[in-house]
Parts: structure tokens; sequence; C-alpha cells
């Protein structure tokens, strides 16, 4: 894709400031050495001992992009990002349940991935990428990053249970996954998640549930009906191709966000459970007008 404005002006910014010494950025260039560096300071090996391997080849790209944008988003030429960002995170308190039903797994992969800015479309992680990029980080650590990056939020049906994993479906796409879930909840069959699903770091491994689980009270009918009218609106020709743009970005900028904020029913220490549908006003515990349905809750 090309480049949009505010990210050529990041790269410039970043340039200058890092030969005129202005902005440390010399973890731009990383190489194979200073990734490993930064997986011996970010993560010990205790702690990634204590993870599925899964979990912590995807925690260590998580936490280098986290790394970098922090230091692109410092910039003044990504005020666009940084403000907004820095909005929402005063407005909806990202840190899990009791405080607010927004992870923090769940606010990063929105601020950084998905939220995006100006007439290009711009994301703090496509920035952040695209900026490193020009300055030398190693070539497999970008592509790990883009990936991460590319990563949406989706629906997805348990299916069941494999040795310490769960079985999901995401319906749309017919794409059916066996993952990891760090956050320490199986699901029950039949049970409709909306989460952010990482692939597989490679063959014969499981794929990766990045997110706290959102399980989603209303029924899957309702989900499906709401699906039906969305996505003919916004691709009337293939409602299908619409899917991921919808997962992905919403119909607004705080789409998505806002109506995790406003579904929230409940939660246990593994999983939040959100109860609504993003287009139906009164059915979202936190939303206007809000009338409680016979039987809800799971």
């Amino acid at each position: 894709m090309a480049r949009g404005p505010i990210t050529e002006r990041l790269v410039r910014a970043a340039r200058r400031a890092h030969s005129a010494q202005v902005v440390d950025l010399a973890a731009f260039r990383a190489g194979g050495e200073v990734a490993r560096e930064l997986q011996a300071t970010l993560m010990t090996r205790e702690e990634a001992d204590e993870l599925h391997p899964v979990h912590a080849f995807w925690s260590l790209v998580q936490h280098n992009l986290a790394m970098f944008g922090e230091q692109v988003l410092a910039l003044p030429d990504a005020s666009k990002f940084a403000k907004p960002i820095a909005a929402a995170e005063d407005e909806y308190m990202p840190s899990g349940p009791p405080m607010s039903p927004l992870t923090g797994t769940y606010f990063f992969g929105w601020a950084y991935c998905d939220f995006q800015v100006g007439v290009a479309k711009e994301t703090a992680a496509g920035a952040t990428i695209d900026v490193i990029t020009t300055l030398g980080v190693d070539p497999g650590m970008l592509t790990l990053m883009r990936t991460f990056a590319a990563s949406r939020m989706g629906l997805w049906t348990v299916l069941g249970h494999g040795d310490g994993t769960t079985i999901l479906r995401e319906g749309v796409m017919g794409d059916t996954r066996e993952c990891v879930v760090p956050a320490g909840y199986p699901g029950k069959r039949g049970e409709l998640w909306l989460a952010r699903v990482l692939p597989a770091p490679k063959e014969g491994l499981p794929s990766l549930v990045f997110t706290t689980p959102y399980v989603l009270w209303s029924p899957a009918s309702a989900w499906e009906e709401y699906l039906g009218r969305t996505l003919t609106k916004m691709d009337p020709k293939n409602p299908a191709r619409a899917y991921p743009t919808l997962m992905k970005h919403g119909l607004s900028a705080r789409y998505w966000p806002e109506f995790v904020f406003e579904a929230y029913a409940s939660h246990k220490p593994e999983a939040v459970f959100l109860l609504g549908i993003p287009d139906v006003d009164g059915s979202r515990p936190h939303g206007a007008g809000f009338v409680a349905p016979r039987g809800s809750g799971g």
C-alpha cells in the first residue's frame, strides 16, 4: 500500500530526530542481536517458561511493536494518532473489569492496528512499521509486526476442545482454528466470541486468542441478522467481502470499543460477557433505553 501523508512526515521527522540525536531512536537500528536483547529485557526466561510457546512468541512481537510505537507516537508529527488514542484511553480507562470492560490487549489492538486517521486511513501500527523499516529493523521482526498489524477482531463460535486448546470457527469466513487461550477460558460448545485470533507461528502449532475472550450473550441468530443487514449495506454485491473491514474498523472510529463499553454485562477473571447488538438501540446494558431481555446471560 502507498504510504500516507502522516506516515511520510513521520519518516522524515524520525530521520531528522535520529540524525540530530533529539530523540533516542537507537532501537530503530535494531538487527537480530538487538531483537534478542529485547526478548531478554522484555520477558525474562522464567516468565517465558510460564507461557505457552505461541503466547510467548506473539507477546514478544506485541512488546516490540508497542515499544517502537511509543517512540513514534512521541514525535510531534504523530499527534493525529496520539491525541485521539490518548483521549480514548482517558475515556475508556482500559485495564479490564471491574475498572473497564476494555482489556489492555483489546485496547492495544484497536488503538494501534484498527483505528484509522486521515484521508489515507493510516494506522499507528502501519506508520510505526514504515518508520522503523526505513531505519533498519530486523526484517524478520518487521514481517511479524506486519502480521500483527493486519490482525482484526472476529466473531468466532466454539466448536469444541483439543488438548489444552479451544477449537473456533469464524462463520462468515469459514475459517476453523485450534487456539491457545492465555486468559484461561476454554469456552462452552456453541458460544459466540468476539476475539482477535493471531495465526500459528509455524505449521503444527495452534493459533492464539490474543484478547481475553468477549463472550456474546445475545443469540447467534441476532448476530446473523445484524451481519446480514450491515454487510449488505456495506457491499450489496458481495456482503461477505465487507466482513473483514467491518470487524477491523467498524462503521466509525470508536464503533467496536464503544460497543464493548456499552454491552458489558458481567465478567470473570478469564472472560468478559457482553449483551446486545451494535445497531439495536436498547439492547446494550450501558446504552440508552436498555431493557433487559428475559433469560439473558450465560
